[in-house]
């Protein structure tokens, strides 16, 4: 509780609008207590999943995701923006099982993994991670930043997971990209809501997250706040 209270704080001294705050008080109780039901999932999907440091961030979320997202028959295009070792490529092409998935990542990592980062083993576990999916076309990879590939992209997706850079211009960039290719009804996730790596609130996810939604809450059909978000567009 008392990590709850200190988020609440911070997102309030970044200028957090208050109905988003009311939305992230609303759905953190549903999900306060949901640890048994991530474990379930996280069993069930991950069978020999490689990992260089055994980084579990993604499966925090795990039932939060499988319980919001509805209408799988809907979901056949899906993109990523950094993906890792690919626990959550895995996770959304399990979850939606008629689908196809692009990954887009430099496999460099950012400011906040460099400390542990081995970027040839990380890239080689996703390759590994993803092999069977990618045997059965499932996969496109794409090794370049995600302004190289929003610049050349001309596809449009029904899912879209946004968790590349993590500083806040960049994560405005991308999310903005990200909703110009989302199609009707589609589902745009921002991941890390609430990590708080740099000194400066202001530079982390939050402020690019909260002025998108301000700036296009109109064209949401729902929107979800946690640690994560999930924005459907009208």
């Amino acid at each position: 509780m008392g990590k709850f209270l200190k988020n609440i704080i911070k997102l309030i001294i970044i200028n957090t609008p208050l109905y988003i705050i009311f939305n992230f008080i609303k759905n953190f109780i549903p999900n306060y207590k949901t640890k048994k039901k991530t474990l379930a999932i996280k069993k069930e999907t991950y069978n020999n999943f490689l990992s260089f440091n055994n980084e579990n961030w993604f499966c925090n979320n795990l039932y939060f995701l499988k319980s919001n997202l509805k209408n799988k028959e809907n979901i056949k295009n899906m993109l990523e923006i950094g993906s890792y070792e690919g626990r959550s490529a895995v996770f959304f092409l399990n979850l939606f099982s008629n689908s196809t998935i692009t990954c887009v990542d430099t496999w460099d990592g950012g400011a906040e993994e460099q400390k542990f980062l081995n970027s040839k083993i990380i890239e080689k576990n996703f390759d590994t991670n993803l092999k069977k999916y990618s045997e059965l076309n499932r996969l496109k990879k794409f090794k370049t930043t995600s302004n190289d590939f929003f610049k050349n992209n001309k596809d449009k997706f029904d899912l879209i997971y946004v968790d590349g850079d993590h500083a806040c211009k960049q994560v405005y960039i991308d999310i903005n990209n990200s909703w110009k290719i989302l199609n009707k009804n589609g589902f745009l996730i921002l991941d890390d809501y609430l990590w708080w790596f740099y000194k400066d609130l202001k530079m982390n996810p939050s402020t690019a997250i909260n002025n998108f939604i301000k700036n296009n809450y109109s064209e949401f059909s729902k929107i979800v706040v946690w640690k994560q978000i999930i924005i459907q567009k009208n």
